[in-house]
């Protein structure tokens, strides 16, 4: 008996180990045809990550919170193909009102995804860390991360939390000397009133000429079918006119004093700022609606033809140049041009200013249930091939490699000039902006194929707007955080500003911008605002003896 028993279990454990070789098998044949499949379509193994969930056939889900998402959800064709190469499925998480709040009540109620991505110059950066719902990221990245180390360098080392710990990887990194912010201004309008030769040439308009040419605009044309006229409008609900305004005058961040920081408002050319802000309202050339001018109403008015120009980057203004090309004629486009303060020389301005470390912050949270998927997903995208499906597409369709040069399809092109945001929805190429590098390939071709033929807007835009770039990494996140007596007087400080602003722009003349603005001050300082200045002081000086920031 036991002899029999003995030869029946030798049966059956022979079965058992050759149905697992056959199933060893069968894996390593899916998981080779896999790698080969991905080698095939990038002609090269660099930058593959190895998807167990694409190799078995099997995907994953991974929520993601992205603040710029709108209404869209992970169903185009680059989405498909990031699952497809990955064996990850992203569940989007729309805002679906204010990102900001959205962030916060998700932190408050501890139900956040298993990806979030938050603005990387906001405070709620540091309310994620300090709660412990982002995972520290330096033991994964060097287990599963090889691909976010390659690219993303240095960068890694200076968005250490004070802990010495990396919580989050940034997004758009890396020195971008781009075009952001200027006068936006109607090229038809510009000809019309400066003449063709003023209108195309690359020399900056002084202060006094930009408010000489908007007069003209609003005597010639006081309203424009059936509306009034508008000189200049802003957009009072993202406040990025700051980045016009205070690069006219040079101004950065903080006013920097050999190295010592104080707040911006302490710059003497900060109320030479205001004054001119205040010229342009009193006499009638700024919108009087700019405070509450949301994005949407923004685009709105500049869609509707009374509007001169805007003070905002010179890509905020996309829809409405689409819908005036149709309505009014290719010349009928907002383009960027530099102004100059009153005793700004012409390289001296900041319209540029952006950080080479990012403007988002994409962690992962303790809510992850399954971190390797998210690891997976996230080394992928940073990598030099998922950064071109993202930002280029696929390609074979929407871009071939040519000679060792990458060469975009010229429908795709087209139709991203024609009209960008229809054709994101359509091709999914640049629609899930994550982990972007501001850098050329190799080759020297753009990161993004919508850069490989510029627009007219565009080409104006580099033309008019040189010479404005700067880093604005150095002053990042030097202010106080958390919940302690000084983070509480910052805040303060902060209100009391907002609130201030948009008075004394709207001042009844140049001198109540005097008073108003000498009570601005006297009103931070007594919320504590020579405490916040040291406390950024304090953050200053460690970073300076981390980077070797010397002068």
């Amino acid at each position: 008996m036991k002899k029999v028993i003995s030869l029946l279990m030798a049966l059956v454990l022979t079965a058992a180990l050759l149905s697992a070789c056959g199933k060893t098998e069968k894996e390593t044949s899916n998981t080779s045809g896999s790698k080969e499949a991905t080698k095939e379509s990038t002609g090269s193994n660099e930058g593959t990550v190895e998807a167990d969930g694409a190799a078995s056939g099997e995907t994953v889900t991974i929520s993601f919170f992205d603040p710029n998402s709108g209404s869209r959800t992970w169903n185009d064709r680059i989405a498909a193909e990031v699952t497809k190469r990955t064996g990850v499925n992203v569940e989007i998480q729309n805002p679906t009102g204010d990102p900001a709040e959205k962030l916060a009540l998700m932190l408050a109620g501890q139900e956040y995804p298993d990806i979030v991505m938050m603005s990387r110059s906001s405070d709620i950066v540091n309310k994620y860390i300090e709660a412990g719902a982002l995972l520290p990221l330096d033991d994964l990245l060097k287990e599963k991360g090889q691909n976010v180390i390659k690219m993303y360098g240095d960068t890694l080392n200076k968005t250490k939390y004070q802990d010495g710990k990396n919580y989050y990887l940034s997004n758009w990194y890396g020195p971008d000397p781009d075009p952001v912010a200027g006068f936006i201004m109607r090229y038809d309008y510009m000809v019309e009133i400066a003449g063709k030769e003023r209108a195309d040439s690359t020399k900056p308009f002084t202060q006094d000429e930009m408010i000489d040419i908007l007069k003209k605009f609003k005597e010639k044309y006081p309203s424009i079918a059936g509306s009034d006229s508008i000189g200049l409008t802003m957009n009072g609900e993202q406040a990025n006119y700051f980045n016009t305004i205070k690069g006219m005058y040079g101004m950065k961040t903080y006013y920097d004093n050999n190295g010592t920081l104080s707040y911006d408002v302490r710059d003497p050319k900060y109320i030479e700022m205001l004054k001119f802000m205040n010229q342009l309202y009193t006499e009638g050339l700024l919108d009087k609606e700019w405070v509450v001018n949301n994005t949407q109403l923004f685009t709105q008015k500049l869609s509707a033809g009374n509007v001169m120009g805007a003070l905002c980057a010179y890509w905020d203004v996309g829809d409405a140049n689409t819908s005036l090309k149709a309505t009014d004629g290719e010349d009928a486009i907002f383009v960027g041009y530099k102004v100059l303060g009153n005793g700004i020389g012409e390289k001296e301005t900041t319209y540029g200013g952006r950080s080479s470390l990012g403007w988002d912050a994409i962690g992962i949270t303790n809510n992850c249930k399954n971190v390797d998927a998210a690891m997976k997903l996230i080394d992928y995208l940073a990598s030099q091939e998922g950064q071109d499906l993202l930002l280029w597409g696929i390609e074979g369709e929407d871009w071939t490699m040519k000679d060792g040069v990458h060469v975009p399809n010229d429908e795709v092109v087209t139709a991203l000039k024609t009209d960008y945001t229809k054709a994101v929805e359509d091709t999914g190429i640049l629609k899930w902006t994550w982990f972007v590098k501001n850098s050329n390939h190799e080759d020297g071709t753009p990161s993004r194929i919508s850069m490989t033929k510029l627009d007219k807007a565009a080409e104006i835009a580099w033309k008019n707007l040189t010479d404005t770039y700067w880093d604005t990494a150095q002053y990042d996140n030097l202010a106080p955080t958390g919940n302690s007596v000084v983070a509480l007087q910052y805040q303060k400080v902060q209100d009391i500003f907002k609130q201030s602003f948009p008075k004394i722009v709207n001042a009844s003349s140049a001198d109540e911008v005097d008073t108003l603005y000498n009570k601005l001050i006297t009103d931070m300082e007594a919320a504590g605002l020579k405490d916040v200045e040291a406390e950024i002081n304090k953050n200053y000086e460690a970073r300076k003896e981390l980077w070797g920031i010397k002068y």
